[in-house]
């Protein structure tokens, strides 16, 4: 008996190690597409031969700072956040949540340090602008024919025409809304002409949406007239999909540094670190461009074809500084006023 038993504990111990899962070298949350954030994964996996696990991906750059926050202990589940507004990032390092990292590559490659923390918690390695989509075949059909002009500005979507038209997204849970709100606070000069702006757009808002692109489909479909959304990810599917809408890069518009950031007291800061370095070569940002639109921060990488330079477009005067300090603030008043 003692022999069968015996043999049995030799049978488990060489069995188990062959059930026992190894643990990634390297564990992402990103809040990038499903496509964009797994085909830089694989390169960086091939150029490193370091295991990486995507344990989050999701469009809502709010939502993967919640999971940051609500998991943090000691260790935290994940190495890097990528994807997200850099304001997203500054607010995570403000409440404790980052390690700083200054990447060595920002010196190599000439990327002009502004699109960098300058206290080191986060790193910008692609650009995106907000646009103004509309569904092409309803304004024509129901709203030009009144002689009202397709809409092309912010002040634009305040039109009575579009009341119960509008789809755009929440600050509560998507850094594009913060970046909308913010925008309307600089371009009209100061804190309480920005909420005027958002109380009297709420008046023609049908939904407001948990990520930054719900405008797309819902317009697309017609099942709204107007909406706001990343401007790379309206054309890229406008593009891929052949959809029926127009896509517009307002004047005084607002835009994104879309950041990369090391959680602090991760198990894989040394892989971290290199993940970082790596968004920052060529080969990430040719593939965020060619699949996402979004514009590099380093020069010397192609765009697609449809996508407007970003030296072409006209942006307001947006301080991520000022932003940060207040986002939560605004974030609450815009609640408020919303009833959202």
């Amino acid at each position: 008996m003692k022999k069968k038993v015996f043999i049995l504990i030799i049978l488990i111990l060489l069995i188990f190690p062959a059930l026992t899962v190894k643990a990634a070298d390297l564990v992402v949350y990103a809040a990038l597409d499903q496509k964009t954030s797994r085909d830089i994964i694989e390169v960086f996996e091939e150029q490193t031969s370091l295991d990486v696990e995507l344990a989050l991906q999701i469009e809502q750059a709010g939502t993967v700072a919640s999971k940051i926050k609500t998991g943090a202990k000691s260790p935290p589940r994940a190495d890097v956040f990528i994807g997200g507004n850099s304001n997203i990032h500054a607010s995570l390092a403000a409440e404790g949540f980052l390690q700083e990292y200054r990447s060595p590559m920002v010196e190599e490659a000439g990327i002009d340090r502004k699109f960098m923390d300058p206290h080191g918690y986060w790193s910008g390695w692609y650009l995106g602008a907000m646009c103004i989509l509309y569904n092409t075949k309803r304004f024509n059909e129901e709203i030009a024919p009144s002689g009202v002009k397709p809409p092309s500005s912010w002040d634009d979507l305040l039109n009575p025409v579009y009341k119960g038209e509008v789809i755009t997204s929440s600050p509560a849970t998507t850094g594009s809304a913060v970046i909308i709100m913010a925008t309307q606070i600089f371009r009209l000069g100061n804190v309480d002409a920005g909420f005027k702006y958002v109380a009297d757009l709420n008046k023609n808002v049908r939904l407001y949406t948990r990520g930054s692109n719900g405008s797309i489909d819902l317009v697309s479909r017609g099942e709204a007239l107007v909406g706001t959304a990343w401007g790379h990810d309206a054309i890229a599917r406008k593009t891929r999909e052949n959809l029926p809408i127009t896509i517009v890069f307002p004047k005084d518009d607002g835009y994104e540094i879309g950041a990369a950031s090391i959680i602090k007291g991760c198990k894989n800061l040394a892989a971290a670190e290199k993940f970082v370095d790596f968004l920052l070569t060529p080969t990430p940002a040719e593939i965020n461009a060619k699949i996402g639109r979004r514009y590099p921060v380093r020069k010397g990488v192609a765009l697609p074809a449809g996508v407007p330079p970003f030296e072409s477009l006209s942006f307001v005067n947006y301080d991520h500084e000022m932003v940060a300090k207040n986002v939560e603030a605004w974030k609450q008043r815009w609640s408020e006023l919303t009833g959202y």
